[in-house]
């Protein structure tokens, strides 16, 4: 008999259980082989640890997500985030040590072929997530513990659950609008089924998304978390806001993202200007989901902070020679740098092209790297929203320990804009905007209330409020059906792309005074093809099941 790929249903707590010992380890890895799964599974003190090891999955991509440049993209929700935005037209990423993060922003054919390095990783790391929520939630019934512990325990297993479906489903096929109807992904909601089982469709995977989700913010609702990384009725809602999003159904995404932003307040412009890296330690109104990484609990050199060339000109220009070590990779295009007015505190740059220092540069979000010898990197824009300088006051080289932001409630204010304009709503919608771009200082906030021009308004608010935070790049080019457009560095563009980044794509010319590159809206090149093992190996399914590498 074969056996299936990574969609098998398996227990993982034998192998890898997490400690329940204090706030400061709750994700730190141990040995478990010694304790009998019987003993794991028939107590809701039992099941928590095997809840922590689906959260490691989820938060750290498990144990591949350590030591490689490969797995930078593919460390969890956190490294996804990546996946999504270095594939967007609004990071540019310079050629320098390899890994995931080039391959995403490059279009290099592994990074969605099916027989790639990378085709499953997404695939195996959230199939891990669901088995083993799977598990948890079938031996709950039976299990000894209170019925509040048990609530609480499903409730997060579900909200997972439902996360971890989402995701596949946004990853392993075309977005909802067309694809509603075409082969979606395995879904496995009990530990007890069969090992070889196919595709449901990609609305019946929605629905599993909705039920899941749904369920696990109702029963979390008394649910107080003790730690951020925890999911909470919030975090089941937002992701519920995220899903109806891009379902196109309007009424509900605003009521789920309601829901979120009505608990929370938005930042100052200190606390934006602040950066990114301590919102949990700093109390920051808007967080609603992150994750702190420690010395126990880490990714290594797999953060997003490790990826933006930001590193303060006095450290100097190599890899190791600023607070973190860098891959010295991302910068931002011409064209979002242009997307901010004069007043914006999220667009203020230092225009220097020689001699930019420390001080010119800590001021604001973007400069240019004057002191690098490469003149095409010294003609791009650094971003200082994720800079970062490590767990050791700024010396060289001090340990990666940042915290990650998931979720923050200024995504959920622009959901509730979205769908009010899409339900018609045009002068509510502009209201939300505007509040938006107020606090943010816009000089000149939006105004119209056309309903096409303020979707627009709106799209392009994503874009400045939430780069690098997973929910703009592809991820919103595939639900809007938007093509890839990016712009070449030439003379009148030298903070363009960098012409390695373009040579997948669609109608690119070198030679053209302002080269442009394209993807067509749904192409297959921003969506994974099956990884092979899976199709070889299960029963149930075929390679007619399998997406195109490229084409709509």
């Amino acid at each position: 008999m074969k056996k299936i790929y990574r969609s098998v249903k398996y227990i993982t707590v034998a192998l890898l259980a997490l400690s329940l010992t204090n706030c400061n380890d709750d994700l730190t890895t141990r040995s478990s082989v010694d304790v009998d799964e019987e003993v794991i599974l028939s107590s809701t003190t039992g099941l928590n640890m095997a809840l922590r090891s689906a959260y490691h999955y989820a938060l750290m991509g498990g144990e591949d997500a350590k030591g490689s440049q490969n797995d930078i993209c593919y460390a969890g929700v956190s490294g996804l985030a990546t996946w999504f935005d270095a594939s967007g037209a609004d990071i540019v990423c310079f050629k320098n040590y390899g890994g995931s993060q080039e391959d995403a922003n490059y279009y290099a054919p592994d990074r969605t072929r099916s027989n790639g390095v990378y085709a499953k990783r997404i695939w195996t790391n959230f199939y891990k997530i669901i088995n083993q929520c799977n598990v948890i939630i079938d031996a709950l019934p039976n299990a000894t513990g209170t019925e509040i512990e048990k609530q609480q325990l499903k409730g997060q297993a579900l909200t997972l659950r439902g996360m971890s479906y989402f995701i596949l489903l946004t990853t392993y096929q075309q977005t909802y609008a067309i694809a509603k109807d075409k082969r979606g992904v395995i879904l496995r909601t009990s530990s007890s089924d069969p090992v070889s089982k196919g595709f449901s469709t990609v609305e019946e995977g929605y629905r599993q998304v909705v039920s899941d989700l749904k369920e696990g913010a109702s029963l979390l609702s008394s649910f107080n978390r003790t730690e951020k990384w925890q999911v909470n009725s919030e975090v089941a809602n937002g992701y519920l806001a995220r899903a109806y999003q891009v379902m196109g159904d309007w009424d509900n995404a605003y009521a789920a993202a309601k829901s979120v932003y009505d608990n929370h307040s938005l930042m100052s412009k200190a606390e934006w200007c602040s950066g990114f890296d301590n919102m949990m330690t700093d109390n920051n109104p808007e967080l609603v989901w992150g994750v702190k990484f420690t010395n126990v609990t880490n990714i290594s050199t797999n953060t997003i902070f490790n990826l933006w060339y930001n590193q303060d000109p006095s450290y100097g220009e190599g890899m190791t020679q600023g607070p973190i070590y860098s891959f010295i990779n991302f910068f931002v295009d011409q064209q979002y740098v242009d997307l901010f007015d004069d007043t914006d505190y999220r667009g203020t740059k230092c225009t220097k092209t020689e001699g930019v220092t420390d001080e010119d540069e800590k001021t604001v979000m973007f400069w240019h790297r004057t002191a690098n010898g490469d003149v095409e990197v010294k003609a791009k824009w650094a971003y200082n929203k994720f800079k970062y300088y490590g767990d050791a006051n700024g010396a060289p080289q001090g340990h990666t320990y940042p915290e990650v932001s998931l979720m923050r409630s200024a995504e959920m204010l622009l959901i509730m804009a979205e769908a009010e304009a899409n339900l018609g709503k045009t002068a509510e919608a502009l209201a939300d905007l505007n509040r938006l771009q107020i606090a943010r200082e816009v000089s000149k906030p939006t105004t119209t209330t056309t309903k096409g021009d303020l979707l627009e308004a709106i799209y392009i608010e994503r874009r400045k409020e939430l780069l690098g935070e997973g929910v703009t790049g592809t991820y919103d080019l595939l639900r809007l059906q938007k093509p890839l457009v990016r712009y070449a560095a030439s003379a009148t563009n030298p903070a363009g792309h960098f012409s390695y980044a373009m040579l997948y794509l669609d109608g690119y010319n070198g030679s053209d005074a302002q080269p442009v590159g394209t993807l067509a809206s749904n192409d297959y090149r921003f969506i994974n093809q099956i990884p092979e093992l899976e199709l070889t190996n299960n029963e149930a399914i075929s390679q007619s099941d399998q997406n195109p590498f490229s084409g709509q």
